[in-house]
């Protein structure tokens, strides 16, 4: 199975970030409390739900632990390669901060984020992410709006401020993400820093953008209105334009390097040929049986993180000749 539209899977995620908001936002009320598990596993079912082809895989027999993820994404076609997320998911606490990045990591890693980072390498198009989930009451930080000043606001590619954006809104930020190299460098910067002072989601959402933005800024239209997601979206080749995307979150400039080349993310050099050409024994598996839980048939098929996406290109349709 493939999916049929890049466009669709954005307004999904768009679609999911706001529900994870308000789940988030209704933790916070006594005796309500989710965790970053059932969190991911709501999130990864919705998505499920509603594009056609998407595939998700949830497995008890995984190597978290050894990879510092939460679930993969792999993304592209068998034709074009494949791109790699691992992600680590956190959440906002009652205390407006990311408590939990204080994990420790595998083995000799100080933190989780460290071994995350070390399990991919961007030149082998494997890129390390993390996904803040969040939510809290308007007017927590600022009256008569969701926004946390004064963190930065990357999600407008036409620059605006937050309260001038038309292209996005804070609970895009239900699921916001960040890479990973950002995570450490902010962290590492606190870890000196007297505990109060630590974690504080304003200086993470400052360098983090709207999770669906991972595969693309929305080109924006005046005309089009409330129409996010432009069509153009799914012309031209999407999975270069991920790979551009990724590219540049994750090395070439974080948020605001992103933003700022959002009309041209088609023209991001990238090199093709460092993407997955042989998928590894438990993605191959996975494309093979149903959507669901899986159950690995050997060592070799046992999974990288405990929910896995696969996000596959359509194949494109060859003209007939006249």
């Amino acid at each position: 199975m493939a999916i049929e539209s890049l466009r669709d899977l954005c307004t999904a995620m768009d679609t999911a970030a706001i529900e994870i908001w308000r789940r988030i936002e209704f933790g916070r009320l006594p005796g309500r409390r989710f965790d970053e598990a059932s969190v991911t596993d709501n999130l990864l079912f919705t998505l499920q739900n509603q594009v056609p082809g998407l595939l998700t895989y949830q497995s008890n027999q995984v190597q978290e632990r050894d990879s510092g993820a939460d679930w993969e994404w792999w993304i592209g076609d068998d034709q074009a390669g494949w791109i790699c997320l691992r992600i680590q998911a956190k959440r906002a606490y009652e205390d407006n901060t990311y408590r939990m990045l204080k994990h420790r990591g595998a083995g000799e890693d100080a933190f989780q984020y460290d071994t995350l980072i070390k399990g991919c390498d961007p030149d082998q198009a494997r890129y390390a992410f993390y996904v803040f989930y969040n939510g809290w009451p308007e007017g927590t930080f600022e009256d008569g709006t969701y926004w946390a000043p004064p963190a930065r606001w990357n999600a407008c590619p036409g620059l605006g401020s937050y309260k001038d954006c038309k292209h996005a809104e804070p609970r895009h930020y239900g699921c916001a993400i960040i890479a990973t190299r950002d995570v450490k460098e902010l962290s590492d910067r606190e870890v000196a820093a007297p505990a109060s002072g630590r974690y504080h989601v304003q200086s993470y959402l400052s360098e983090a953008v709207p999770w669906s933005y991972a595969f693309g800024f929305p080109p924006w239209d005046r005309k089009r209105g409330a129409d996010r997601w432009h069509p153009r979206l799914d012309r031209g080749d999407w999975v270069d334009r991920v790979h551009g995307t990724l590219d540049v979150l994750a090395r070439g400039g974080g948020a605001r390097g992103a933003r700022d080349a959002s009309g041209h993310l088609g023209e991001v050099p990238i090199n093709r040929d460092q993407r997955t050409f042989a998928l590894p024994p438990y993605v191959e598996a996975m494309r093979r049986s149903s959507p669901g839980h899986f159950d690995p048939a050997s060592v070799d098929e046992v999974p990288a993180a405990r929910q896995t996406v696969i996000a596959e290109r359509k194949p494109k349709q060859s003209r007939k000749r006249k």
